[in-house]
């Protein structure tokens, strides 16, 4: 990546690299000074490296830096948003990855998470989040050494350019409402049992009518 976006920024004019160099004592500095690997995942692209097209990204850009192009399989879409698609095994195959090339450190899952279009039956979001943490686990069966998980997020959000349209939360926020009312969506209630249990049970089917409340002790 240094070398690449070097000799691009050569090639475009500039008078030196895009992505500013570290020096050797500042690599020297900051090597080994991590604690954990922080890790934000929601989906998984295909690539392929750029060879006959080498200008269809705007330049200079992020995506001209890649040299890839990336795409996803329309099998991988399991509800009404094109945001995330639903592709469990390359949760694994990341883990497995940082595993390898960091010399398997400690990692924190610090956002992982489904986009919707609103709705309390969220049944899209449960496969998601069984599947992705079905996943996690078969990650750790090989190794890698995961700390802690945290689902993304625990109620409706401001989501950059997809604004109030995309939902990620456990929580579903009535924007309608003054009050800014919070519902929860059966996922709430699925990983409170996954948290509960400290197991995933794929025919668990909560009741819903019932208050969501933490209780005995969990």
């Amino acid at each position: 990546m240094i070398k690449r976006i070097a000799n691009k920024s050569a090639a475009q004019g500039f008078i030196r690299s895009r992505l500013p160099e570290l020096t050797s004592e500042e690599v020297k500095f900051i090597q080994g000074t991590s604690d954990f690997f922080g890790l934000n995942h929601y989906s998984t692209y295909i690539v392929y490296r750029i060879e006959s097209s080498p200008e269809i990204h705007p330049v200079p850009s992020f995506s001209d830096d890649l040299d890839i192009i990336a795409y996803q399989l329309p099998e991988w879409k399991i509800g009404r948003s094109n945001f995330t698609k639903y592709v469990p095994w390359g949760f694994r195959a990341l883990f497995n990855s940082i595993s390898h090339q960091y010399g398997n450190p400690p990692i924190f899952v610090t956002e992982n998470g489904f986009a919707s279009h609103g709705g309390i039956n969220d049944e899209d979001r449960v496969t998601y989040y069984r599947g992705y943490l079905n996943a996690l686990l078969d990650a750790i069966g090989d190794g890698v050494d995961i700390r802690g998980y945290t689902a993304w997020s625990l109620m409706d959000n401001f989501e950059w350019m997809r604004g109030y349209t995309e939902r990620f939360g456990l929580y579903e926020v009535d924007y309608n409402d003054p009050n800014r009312t919070r519902t929860p969506r059966k996922s709430a209630y699925v990983l409170k049992e996954i948290m509960r249990t400290r197991s995933i049970d794929p025919n668990y089917e909560p009741d819903m009518n019932q208050p969501l409340a933490i209780d005995d002790g969990h």
